[in-house]
């Protein structure tokens, strides 16, 4: 049972985030898709997120105009507290064994993926499907599997996607909402929760 679980803040989703799910849907046969927000990335202390609910709502909005294999995933925000991504992949396979997880994220992880949590059991859990973004692509794939030690490159599995480079971040759109602009990379049904809600306004 191939199932996709993009993880990530969504803190706003945007149109890169579509085009993500888009690639994936079209990679291989996928029997399931869940979107899983955060509630709170690990990597992100830094950064105070727009409320759950929120980022909840504003991937709910979209669901109906995606295919029907694509749901959300609540385990993390349910649980009100930081979740690493490893735990949430182990939940998700014992929940049910027959899954085949594979874990989408951006190709610029890779920056920082040597500090995520337990390594090993990741790597063991999930394949990675990365998204092509400025500066990330097979290169940098390779030169990340070669600096990894050899037993953790025997574990490690991961692909870019065929797709164009998605050159959005949602640190992009927050900067150019809380300055007072248009924001218009993003779904519809999410600039219109954002307007109505007045969500990053002001905000520095």
């Amino acid at each position: 049972m191939n199932t996709v679980v993009f993880g990530g803040s969504f803190d706003p989703l945007h149109d890169g985030h579509i085009a993500a799910a888009d690639a994936a849907q079209g990679s291989f046969a996928i029997d399931e898709f869940l979107w899983t927000p955060s509630w709170h990335a690990v990597h992100k202390l830094d950064i105070q997120p727009a409320d759950a609910d929120f980022r909840v709502r504003c991937i709910d909005s979209v669901l109906p105009s995606r295919p029907r294999n694509e749901s959300l995933c609540l385990l993390e925000t349910d649980s009100q507290r930081l979740c690493y991504s490893v735990d949430t992949l182990q939940l998700l396979s014992q929940q049910n064994p027959k899954r085949e997880l594979y874990f989408l994220v951006g190709g610029d992880s890779l920056s920082h993926l040597n500090t995520w949590h337990d390594l090993p059991r990741l790597f063991t859990t999930c394949r990675f499907l990365l998204v092509p973004r400025p500066g990330w692509g097979a290169q940098q794939l390779a030169d990340y599997t070669s600096s990894l030690a050899p037993d953790l490159r025997r574990l490690f599995r991961a692909q870019f996607m065929d797709m164009p480079v998605v050159d959005i971040s949602s640190s992009f759109v927050r900067r150019q909402l809380m300055a007072g602009g248009e924001a218009t990379q993003m779904p519809v049904s999410v600039i219109e929760l954002i307007t109505a809600e007045n969500i990053y306004r002001g905000l520095d």
